[in-house]
Order: structure tokens, then C-alpha cells, then sequence
């Protein structure tokens, strides 16, 4: 890394670490760390957060960060279920609070936006929709992989079905997140929301499964990193990038722990640095450089904040603690938390206009679930 780029990362690292925020530790707090970012998500998801919440100046990506906040907390509050047992009625009643808000007119209204047609309307098409459809189907996988008897199991299978039946027909395995536009992480979620859903029903999509992870690595992988997104023929139309790469491996542990484990290390490979030990992740691969996006976040010195934040659920899934612990101490350093009552909420995201989904995020990826060591 140049010298000059260096030294600015280093600087912006020191400005945070000077911020006039408190960074209460678990010690000072008295309240272990999962359980303030559980209650911080909670002050979001209990009264109902919707697109007002959001200030990103445009209507679709207040849609999409509502949407997003929604996921991300039901997956925080189901791995909070499995670590805490004495916790479990709460958090699973507050996963079925963000299911209603996903499946409900207003956590549609992305998609609907873009595709001038409702989801829920069109399940019985062959075409498109695969963000919204593979990203709520996960959490109706892994609600009903925690309660066997869910209430969303209709919909789950329909869902299913939905997406069995699009990548199936979709010549380059990638059905559309909006019109012309395809992305492989958004699929990857639709995947694992399949497999999940088998593990739980013992319904049987291993043709679809084991043909997609082929065709995954056949096409869709550069250099160990998954491509950001690709044309109607299956070219990549932007160059592989560690937001799309460890986004993809934290969806895919649910189902598939080893493919899950294969990306992010082929991620952490190609774009894994420290400064001052902290750890960090780039967004493109030294060589090659890009500009900041809505999924990237903001870059600074070639480092992403999107990739480092999913980079601590990757890294946990795949059982890499110590990768966790050091991008764990970026993002506290760089997020700014604030711990009030033992509930935790993190400035930068409300600095970015989603402070909702900035605290929703950082609870899935900080509570992913550890794989058990080996025997």
C-alpha cells in the first residue's frame, strides 16, 4: 500500500479514535456485548421502523434500507435465540415483527418500484425479483429452522418454489434483482434460503443446489472473489468487490458452511490488511480500484466499510475469531458506539442517514454464529 494512502488511513482512524463519543467497554458497560447491540436493535424494531427512518436522499434506497434494517435485525435476534435460551420467546417474537415488516406493502415497496409489479403478486412467473424474494425467504428459513411449527410456512414454500423455479429457468443461474440487473449476492441468499428450507422440511433441491455451487465457481468467482454483478450472457459487468464476496459468505453459512468458509477466505486472501491493529478489508483487489457505491459504503485508501463490516460475520461463520476481533476493533473505532442502560447504538450509521441499519447490521454480523470446534 502507498505510503500516502497509508498515512490518510492512519489519520482517519486517529480522528475516530479522538471522536467525542464514549467507547464503553463490556467491563464498564456491565452488559455483555450481545445483548446491548440486541437492545438497540429492539428500540428500532419494536414500535415499527419504516422508510421515515432513513435519510439517504433518494426514495428507493430508503426503501431498500428499511428492507435491509428489517433483515438484518431478524437475523441478530435469531442468532441471539441460539445463544441465549432464557431470551429465545423475546427474540423470536421480535424476528416475526421483522417478517411482518418485510412481507408488508411497505417492505415491498422497493421492488415493486423498480419492477412495477408486487412480488408476492407474480409468484407464479419465471422472472426476476431475486433480491427480494431470496433475501425475506432466508429469514422465513431460518425462522422456521428455530420454530418447525412457523406460521410463515406457506409462505416459505412458496417462496421456495418461486426461487427453485426462476434459477432453474434463468440461462446464467443469476435471475434478475431488478430489471437487467443481476447480482450473484443476492442470489447466493436465495440459495441458502433453499438449502435452509430442505434442512427443515426434508424437501429435496440438491440438483438445483449442487449445479448453482458449480456453476458459482465456474463463472462467478475471480481469484477467490465473487463478481459483483454480471450482464444477460453471464459477463461480469463489475469487477470482483468484498462487499458482494463477504456478504455472500455470511448468507451462505446458514446452509453451506463450507462454501461459506471458501469465499470468505478466498476474500480475506485478497483483501485482508491491518494498520495499527486494526483490521481492514479492501473493496476492490490491489490492481484494480472503484468508487463508492450504495453497497460499498464509503472507501477510504482503498478500504470499504461494507466489506469490513460483513467481513466480521464471514469471518465468525467460517470460525476465523481472531480476523473477527480485528475488524470487530475497526468498526468500534470507526462506528463511534454509544452505550446508554446497557443499550448500544453506533453514531456513524445515523451520520450516514441509516442509523437503523447501521446498528441492525452490526448485531447480525457481531453475533454470527460460531461453528463448534472440530472434535
Amino acid at each position: 500500500m502507498p505510503t500516502r494512502r497509508r498515512v490518510l488511513l492512519v489519520a482517519v482512524l486517529a480522528a475516530a479514535l479522538l471522536a467525542p463519543f464514549a467507547l464503553a467497554t463490556e467491563r464498564e458497560e456491565g452488559v455483555p456485548l450481545d445483548d446491548r447491540l440486541a437492545a438497540g436493535v429492539a428500540e428500532w424494531v419494536d414500535p415499527g421502523v419504516g422508510t421515515g427512518s432513513f435519510s439517504t436522499g433518494h426514495a428507493l434506497f430508503n426503501e431498500e434500507w428499511h428492507f435491509g434494517t428489517c433483515q438484518m435485525a431478524a437475523f441478530g435476534f435469531a442468532q441471539h435465540a441460539e445463544a441465549h435460551p432464557e431470551a429465545r420467546a423475546a427474540d423470536l417474537a421480535r424476528v416475526e415483527r421483522c417478517i411482518d415488516m418485510m412481507l408488508s406493502e411497505e417492505g415491498r415497496a422497493f421492488d415493486t418500484r423498480k419492477w412495477g409489479a408486487d412480488p408476492l403478486a407474480t409468484l407464479a412467473e419465471d422472472r426476476g425479483h431475486a433480491a427480494w424474494l431470496g433475501y425475506t425467504n432466508l429469514v422465513l428459513s431460518v425462522h422456521r429452522s428455530l420454530d418447525p411449527h412457523s406460521r410463515y410456512a406457506a409462505v416459505n414454500d412458496a417462496l421456495t418454489d418461486a426461487l427453485a423455479r426462476r434459477i432453474a429457468a434463468d440461462e446464467t443461474s443469476l435471475p434478475e434483482t431488478y430489471p437487467a440487473e443481476r447480482y450473484p449476492v443476492d442470489v447466493a441468499a436465495g440459495i441458502a434460503s433453499i438449502g435452509l428450507h430442505d434442512r427443515a422440511t426434508g424437501a429435496d433441491h440438491s440438483a438445483l443446489l449442487d449445479g448453482w455451487t458449480t456453476t458459482l465457481r465456474a463463472r462467478y468467482l475471480d481469484a477467490g472473489l465473487l463478481v459483483q454483478s454480471v450482464w444477460r450472457d453471464g459477463a461480469p459487468a463489475d469487477a470482483p468487490r468484498g462487499s458482494g464476496t463477504f456478504l455472500a459468505a455470511y448468507f451462505l453459512s446458514f446452509w453451506d458452511t463450507a462454501l461459506a468458509t471458501e469465499l470468505y477466505r478466498g476474500g480475506r486472501a485478497a483483501l485482508y490488511d491491518t494498520v495499527g491493529g486494526l483490521g481492514v478489508m479492501r473493496e476492490y483487489p490491489v490492481g484494480r480500484d472503484g468508487k463508492g457505491d450504495i453497497d460499498s459504503g464509503p472507501i477510504v485508501a482503498g478500504y470499504g466499510v461494507s466489506a469490513t463490516g460483513f467481513a466480521i460475520g464471514a469471518a465468525r461463520a467460517a470460525g476465523d475469531l481472531a480476523t473477527a476481533a480485528a475488524l470487530t476493533r475497526t468498526a468500534t473505532v470507526m462506528g463511534t458506539p454509544v452505550d446508554i442502560d446497557g443499550v448500544r447504538h453506533w453514531k456513524s450509521g445515523a451520520a450516514l442517514g441509516g442509523a437503523p441499519l447501521a446498528d441492525a447490521i452490526l448485531f447480525a454480523m457481531m453475533t454470527a454464529r460460531v461453528p463448534p470446534p472440530a472434535p
